[in-house]
């Protein structure tokens, strides 16, 4: 029975030092989640101003692509082509 009790005291102290290790180990994860996460948002906080210039850069780009495009009205004619284009390739696709 002295045996049986030096067991469970020595499994106790083993599990003790494993809660501590584990506790120890998510207390480190948590820290440098923490790191990551403070250096992620003070990171795009300062790319803030770069992001706002780019996005001006590609409202002009796309403005200008725009009014560059002018609209052509389809002739009946290429409407009635065009169609029987794609019906020609969906029963090709059905057969």
């Amino acid at each position: 029975m002295h045996k049986h009790i030096q067991e469970v005291g020595m499994i106790k102290e083993e599990n003790s030092r494993r809660s501590f290790l584990k506790k120890t180990v998510a207390a480190a994860g948590v820290v440098a989640a923490a790191g990551y996460t403070k250096t992620l948002i003070s990171g795009s906080s300062a790319s803030n101003n770069d992001a706002s210039a780019k996005y001006a850069a590609d409202v002009a780009w796309q403005e200008k692509a725009v009014t560059g495009n002018q609209l052509i009205v389809m002739t009946d004619d290429e409407k009635k082509q065009r169609l029987d284009e794609l019906l020609n390739c969906h029963y090709q696709e059905i057969a």
